[in-house]
């Protein structure tokens, strides 16, 4: 077959160890990190001029 699928055996080392990279890269960060970052950018969205959609109240100034 001159059109069948290639087999993925020949890249399959290098696939599994940069995904194991990429996890444990993941893993490393504390989950108080991400947490944090997530309730900023909440935040951020919650007093953003740019939704005015947003049923938020917002404290007056």
């Amino acid at each position: 077959m001159a059109n069948g699928p290639t087999t993925p055996a020949k890249d399959v080392v290098g696939t599994k160890a940069a995904l194991d990279k990429f996890t444990r890269r993941i893993l490393a960060v504390p989950h108080s990190e991400i947490k944090a970052a997530l309730e900023a950018e909440k935040a951020a969205k919650r007093t953003s001029k740019y939704y005015p959609w947003c049923r938020v109240s917002r404290p007056k100034s």
